[in-house]
């Protein structure tokens, strides 16, 4: 009994993460260097903006074009407060050109088009950008540098050669024109990528509901404990094993465009994954129906081979991971590390995740604690939280607290 605490502070630090679930922010900067100039264009939710700034002025809730021309000006001295150019080690001043809005994310963002002129043709370019991290720690910024031959038009989007995703941990990086360095972009994408899957809450809530049962077996009177813990690291396994593949295969296929879903659809059938694998954790065998394979209804074999729920949702999980590359804009021939190294983030993510999960719940499999406590309290709450989500997603609405 002295491993109930632990576990009982792992679920409830798993709970109080899923309900910031899609909550951090994203602002998107496209730096273009032609010879001695630098062109950059910046796009920031109004909605982090207006936290930031008050831009509603009468307070209404609604935003208006009016209520954000008055205040260009603060927008940009804020926004350029937070980032600083340098061009072969010289700082840059920066100049906003222009205002514009436009859709991203999901959201309306105010754009900032910028210019700076450097001493000499720039060879390396050094970026050190700290929006919003004094005030939100899972903000990101989504960094993409191009080399265009000519300063960038309003409607221009050139091809980006680099990319980058800045953090609070790592808030700079430096830019090499003369020879793009694919193996820093590679570290930072499978860091991006275990960041991602920390924080994509609904992706870990699916894993978890479907690992929950995984130290232990049911018959027709219910749960009972896996004997050995070779059988439950078997089992384990095979639910990662399933999800993985079934999710780099989507995740792929997302990245290069070749398959593409309406977010609705991908962000609801999440949803909907997440409450059918929980259900299943509620459900008890039928009379005669025994050992770990529960029996020959279609129900029964489903939830006594949580790898073939892994497997099929897992399709589904993979379009939801592809939003968070798809954002960068990457041209499909600059696609192939961001999407290994991603790829290897979200697999360290998750077995760090099991093996913080696994050993615990191994040791508690026999306790009535667990298979009368953790196991259905774990599972309602997900299922709880899930049909919430499902309603929101799939209906466009918002009344859940979070």
């Amino acid at each position: 009994m002295t491993f109930i605490r632990p576990l009982l502070l792992c679920l409830l630090c798993l709970v109080a993460f899923s309900v910031q679930a899609h909550t951090a922010s994203t602002a998107w900067l496209t730096l273009s260097v032609s010879n001695a100039t630098v062109t950059g264009q910046w796009e920031i939710s109004l909605r982090d903006l207006d936290d930031v700034l008050g831009l509603d002025a009468n307070d209404d809730g609604q935003l208006t074009w009016g209520e954000l021309r008055a205040r260009h000006a603060d927008v940009a001295a804020y926004a350029l407060k937070h980032l600083t150019l340098r061009a072969d080690g010289d700082p840059l001043t920066l100049r906003v050109r222009e205002h514009r809005l436009s859709e991203r994310g999901g959201g309306t963002c105010a754009v900032l088009r910028f210019e700076a002129t450097a001493a000499a043709p720039v060879r390396e370019l050094a970026l050190d950008y700290r929006l919003f991290f004094d005030r939100d720690p899972l903000h990101r910024g989504l960094v993409s540098q191009t080399d265009s031959g000519h300063p960038l038009s309003l409607e221009e989007k050139a091809g980006p050669v680099n990319t980058s995703v800045l953090s609070p941990e790592r808030p700079t990086v430096t830019f090499h024109l003369a020879d793009h360095k694919a193996a820093s972009s590679f570290t930072r994408f499978v860091r991006e990528g275990i960041h991602h899957i920390w924080t994509g809450y609904d992706h870990l809530l699916f894993l978890l509901a479907l690992l929950l049962p995984a130290v232990l077996w049911r018959d027709a009177t219910g749960w009972r404990p896996q004997p050995s813990f070779r059988q439950s690291l078997g089992r384990v396994l095979q639910v990662v094993t399933a999800f993985t593949v079934a999710h780099s295969i989507t995740l792929a296929l997302a990245a290069f465009d070749l398959v593409r879903l309406p977010s609705r659809l991908v962000e609801s059938t999440i949803a909907a994954s997440i409450a059918v694998a929980a259900l299943a954790n509620l459900r008890r065998g039928k009379t005669g129906e025994t050992g770990p394979g529960l029996g020959h209804s279609r129900w029964a074999r489903l939830a006594g081979q949580p790898w073939v729920m892994a497997f099929a949702f897992g399709l589904i999980h993979g379009f939801g991971f592809a939003g968070a590359l798809s954002e960068l804009d990457l041209h499909r021939g600059a696609l192939a590390v961001p999407l290994v190294g991603f790829n290897l983030g979200v697999e360290a993510g998750q077995l760090a995740c099991v093996a913080v999960f696994l050993p615990l719940a191994f040791a508690l499999r026999g306790s009535r604690f667990y298979r009368f406590g953790a196991l259905p309290v774990a599972s309602v709450g997900i299922l709880l939280l899930a049909g919430g989500w499902f309603v929101e997603r799939a209906c466009d609405v918002k009344f859940l607290p979070f």
